[in-house]
């Protein structure tokens, strides 16, 4: 398979012999897949390309395995990069798609909305609010929507003023039984997170442990490194 300049961007690189690398890659028409660079660190070698995580490339590449070859690949916006505090959280996105996609399949809602994310994060936007909306479309992107409009039992339009109980297996309602998965949430957070336009802390944290809880049962039991690295970044900080 022969691929020509087509969106991208890297989630992960390693050292592949003295001079190439080996990429991790997130592409819109494609998905996620693996590709060697070869003489990505010779100086002559693309000249101008740092293979950045968090920047938007076009890359061709040919494949007759697992793992492709990249044969091309320029920049597909201006040289950017993320804050120093914001690393963390690019860290957590990529692991997560690392983690739950599968090769050669595309995910073309997925790719803008973590294109989006990222050029949100690069313009300071607060971080704990657009990562709830992106961790809603990857969870639609895989299969796992969530339902935010309406109850589930009686498929009435939910009320920001009530208080809900979010089943894991269907949605929300307004009753739960003691041996049910889930989490009480307020309307409030169910529609302004459908609606993206959550506004304060309560809300927001509420989302954060719906999406989170839901993006667990997934994940497995093997924790995130992303998620290790920041308790040990916060415990520093304040122990120092």
């Amino acid at each position: 398979m022969k691929v020509e300049l087509t969106p991208c961007y890297i989630l992960h690189r390693r050292d592949y012999s003295e001079t190439s690398l080996i990429l991790e890659i997130f592409s819109r028409e494609h998905g996620r897949l693996s590709l060697i660079a070869k003489g990505a660190k010779r100086k002559k070698k693309h000249q101008g390309i740092s293979y950045n995580l968090y920047q938007k490339y076009n890359m061709s590449w040919v494949s007759k395995s697992e793992l492709g070859t990249l044969t091309d690949i320029e920049l597909d916006s201006l040289p950017n990069s993320l804050k120093p505090k914001f690393i963390m959280t690019g860290f957590y996105m990529n692991e997560v798609l690392l983690r739950l996609l599968h090769k050669h399949e595309s995910h073309l809602e997925l790719f803008d909305a973590y294109d989006i994310t990222i050029n949100r994060l690069i313009n300071n936007m607060p971080e704990q609010i657009v990562l709830r909306y992106y961790e809603k479309v990857l969870l639609q992107s895989l299969g796992y929507g969530l339902i935010l409009e309406h109850e589930v039992e009686t498929g009435e339009t939910l009320i920001a003023e009530k208080d809900y109980f979010y089943k894991f297996d269907s949605g929300p309602c307004l009753a739960s039984a003691n041996n049910d998965s889930g989490i009480n949430i307020s309307g409030k957070t169910l529609l302004e997170l459908d609606a993206e336009t959550l506004s304060n802390t309560d809300n927001i944290n509420e989302a954060k442990t719906l999406l989170r809880t839901i993006l667990n049962q997934h994940l497995g039991e093997r924790p995130l490194a992303s998620r290790e690295l920041y308790q040990a970044y916060v415990k520093n900080k304040y122990d120092a």
